[in-house]
Order: C-alpha cells, then structure tokens, then sequence
C-alpha cells in the first residue's frame, strides 16, 4: 500500500508519472509523420471521410457505399477538419488538426494503463504507463489513423473499470459506454467485450444491469450517428457481417494460416516476445478476466482468414501492460526474498530493462521504416500543385492507396492510371493525359507528352517524379479516383 501524502509534497509516482506522459507526448510527436501510412484506411476510410463531411466533397469507398461501416470517425474528425480550413483556407491546417485530433483520442490508453496498474499499487501503475506510453509500437500506433488504435484506449479504460474490487454502479455504467463506443468503432473487439465482461460479472445480475445501461448509452449515441449519416441505424453490423464474413470479401486482400498472429508477435515484441506474453498471461489473479479478453481476441481472429497485426492492437496492449505490472511484482517478490524492499534504483533498473527490450523489439521488427511509408508521393503531388494552376493529378493504380483529396491543400481532381501504364506495358491513355496537368510517377509514363519532370522526392525505399505540362485539363469521368474504385468494387 502506498505510503500517505502530505498534501503539500506530491508523491514521487505523480512526478513520475508526469514526466512519463510528457516524454510519450514529445516522442509522438517527433514521430508525426502525416504523410506515411501503414494501411489505406488511414485516409480513406477517416481522413478522407472526414474531409467529405467537412465540405460536402470527397471519395467514398465501397465501405459507406454499401453502408457496412459507421461514420463516428470521420464525424468526430470531420470537426477538426472544417475549423482548420475555416481558420487557413487554402492550406492543409485542416489534415493537420484531424491528424492531431486522432492522435489524441489514442492517448486514452494512458489513463487506462495507470488505472490498470494502480488496481494493485501506484508503483505498477508507473510501471504500466511507463509501457504504454514509451514503447516503440505504442508511440509508432499512436500516429497512424486507426480505429483499431483508438478504439483500445475507452476499451481498456472500461476494463480497468469493471475490474475494480467493488465497481460501483457509476463505474459500471461507464464502463459499458466505454466498451460499447470500442466495439462501434471497431467492430471485431466484440469478443474482447464479451469474455471480458463474462469472466468477471459472471452471473452477478445486478452489475450486469449496470453495464447494459451504460451499454444502452453507445447505442443511442451510434444510432445517432448512423442516422446523421443517413443510415438506417445500425444497419452497417448486419451489412459488415454479410460481406465480411458470409461473402468473405475480406479475403481478397489475403489469406493466412491459424498461426499467422504468432509469427506476427515474435516479430514484432522482439527477441524477448516469449517471456513478455509469459509475464502477461502470469499477472495477478485480479487480472485473469482481462487476460481471458486478450487471448480471446487473439484465437478468435486466428479464425480468419485474413490476418492484420493490426486486428488484435488491443490484445498487444492488454499483454504490454500487464507484463508491466507483472515485472513489478516480481522484482517485489526477488526483494521479499532477499529480506529488502524495492528501492528506487531498483525500479530505474527495471525501466531500463523495458526500455532495451522495447529497443530490440523495434530493431527486430523494422520499426516505423517497415510499417509505414509512401510519403514521396504525397509530397511530390504537393510538389506539382504548387509549381501552378494545377487542374488534375494523375497517379498509378499502384500507388492509389497514398493519396487522396484530404491530403491536397486544395480541390485537385485526381485521376488513376491503369497498373499497366507504371510496368510500362502500356502507354498512358488520352483521357488521363487530357484530365491531368500533373502526373506523380517513379518515371515519365510512354504516352505523356509534353510533360517535363519538376523533381524528384525519395526516401531510401521510394521514388515519385513530378512531371507538369502547360495548358489546360479536360475531364474524363472515366479515370477519376471514384471510377477506378468503384470499377474494382473498393
């Protein structure tokens, strides 16, 4: 038990603590880095959509074209994104506070790390901020536009809740709202919800009453959101849960074995993945429901086919703030030992500990570099609309996934070459030629003429030329950005 506090020093875990949050804040935001991405959704599924909701233009998806997913993303950035455009008109302020905004929202899993860990004492509570705040994955998450990112911090904020000695019923109905919100925003935590909830309510009727109430609440408010969106509300689960699962539309993005998640974990936890997933799977008996949820989570989309470390982020923090805590209480437990007590060179030396292991984790799995990228080909769109009147950019089907009208500071149209056209067995086609001003290419396409290179951006793995022509564009609706996807059904 903690030591009382006068109420005119503060406690050294509070400094602590401050210092932690402080540090995790500096390094997200040396890690900002907007114009990387780790997978399309980040600006077409949230960025994109917020942009749409902001000034009434923008790309839709086959997601919201056949409504299979809510809007409460793109609805909550869509806020930051059209006061930013209000405020610098012309500029991409408003991407920027969208971007910060989402960031914002995935700090949740800090208060929940403490509250996790300050359920056995404010020492493991230290101990797990200190992981989720500073560990290379929880910084380099925090900067991608996921809804499996923000999703975890209200959802393990709830399991903190719900595992309290005694959860009152106010910490009950919270905690259902909490977990409701996660699993509207990302639907596949569902069963982390459930197995949660069931391993520690059990068949306690009136607690459950409680958290349904709170439930109830994220209902009303997705119901909202749906209907804002034009959406019959709810609808979206039984649309995602027909081409996701019965269709199997996911699939065609790839297919991987039942063991594919264990693959990923080594890789990504590093050369100490084993003894980390040991020490989480070990904590402390109050802890079983939510390791119960991260196994769960982890089994359960093994029985997918299509498999993205991504899908059990919340399984990964649930494992990294529970070895945290963990780690303590075995260095207690060496202390009792030996007849001492944890001192606090002790603790520094199991920070230092946690912060190697996080430092070879991120030399084992690439870090940043590997999991995200493709920022040239922003900048070298960026590149070609300041250089003029620019009146259409033209892109390679390979590289659609980089660049969207959000990341413009102004209306571009944006048109997509044929994949053909970059392996150069096709010419560029006339309409795409006529559409566009600006071609953003690793090289001058065949077909392009009158185009002159303007630059070049790289970064190592990377290289996308700007290539400008004078004149005017004539639009040709069967190249744009909408027709080549809804020509692919994406």
């Amino acid at each position: 038990m903690d030591a009382p506090r006068s109420p005119t020093t503060p406690n050294w875990t509070v400094i602590a603590a401050a210092t932690v949050v402080w540090v995790g804040l500096v390094l997200r935001a040396l890690g900002y880095a907007p114009f990387d991405i780790s997978h399309a959704d980040e600006i077409m599924q949230y960025l994109e959509q917020a942009k749409r909701l902001a000034t009434g233009s923008g790309i839709v998806p086959w997601e919201f074209r056949f409504g299979a997913r809510n809007s409460l993303i793109g609805q909550v950035l869509s806020l930051p994104y059209w006061l930013g455009n209000a405020l610098a008109p012309g500029t991409l302020a408003g991407m920027h506070a969208a971007r910060i905004t989402a960031i914002g929202l995935t700090l949740a899993v800090l208060p929940a790390a403490w509250k996790l860990g300050a359920l056995t004492s404010r020492v493991h509570a230290l101990a797990a901020l200190g992981v989720v705040a500073l560990w290379y994955e929880s910084v380099l998450f925090s900067t991608l536009l996921l809804s499996e990112v923000i999703a975890a911090g209200p959802m393990l904020l709830a399991a903190a809740l719900i595992l309290a000695p005694q959860p009152s019923a106010r910490a009950l109905r919270w905690a259902g709202l909490l977990l409701g919100i996660g699993v509207a925003l990302r639907l596949q935590y569902a069963p982390f919800a459930a197995v949660l909830c069931i391993a520690r309510l059990r068949l306690d009727r009136q607690a459950w009453i409680w958290l349904v109430q709170g439930g109830l609440g994220a209902l009303a408010i997705c119901a909202v959101s749906d209907l804002v969106a034009g959406q019959v509300p709810l609808r979206w689960i039984l649309v995602n849960f027909q081409y996701n699962v019965i269709e199997g539309r996911a699939a065609r993005f790839g297919r991987e074995g039942p063991f594919a998640y264990a693959t990923m974990l080594l890789t990504h936890l590093g050369p100490l993945a084993a003894p980390i997933l040991a020490a989480a799977v070990l904590a402390p008996a109050r802890y079983r429901p939510l390791v119960y949820a991260l196994v769960a989570t982890v089994l359960f989309h093994s029985l997918i086919a299509h498999k993205e470390y991504r899908f059990i982020w919340i399984a990964v923090q649930a494992a990294l703030v529970l070895a945290a805590i963990t780690s303590v209480s075995l260095l207690e437990r060496s202390a009792r030992a030996r007849g001492m007590q944890v001192t606090g060179a002790g603790l520094a030396l199991l920070g230092a500990l946690w912060f190697m292991m996080s430092m070879a984790a991120e030399a084992h799995s690439g870090g940043a570099r590997a999991m995200r990228g493709g920022a040239p080909i922003v900048r070298a769109a960026l590149a070609g609309v300041a250089q003029g009147p620019a009146c259409g950019i033209a892109i390679p089907d390979q590289w659609r996934a980089h660049l969207v009208s959000a990341l413009l500071p102004r209306a571009v149209p944006i048109y997509v070459a044929p994949e053909t056209v970059m392996s150069a067995i096709e010419p560029l086609p006339p309409g795409i030629a006529a559409s566009a001003n600006v071609l953003v290419f690793p090289y001058l396409p065949r077909g392009a003429a009158g185009f002159e290179e303007r630059g070049c951006e790289e970064n190592g793995v990377m290289r996308a030329c700007t290539y400008v022509r004078k004149g005017t564009c004539k639009a040709d609706p069967h190249w744009t950005y909408q027709a080549a996807l809804e020509r692919e059904t994406l």
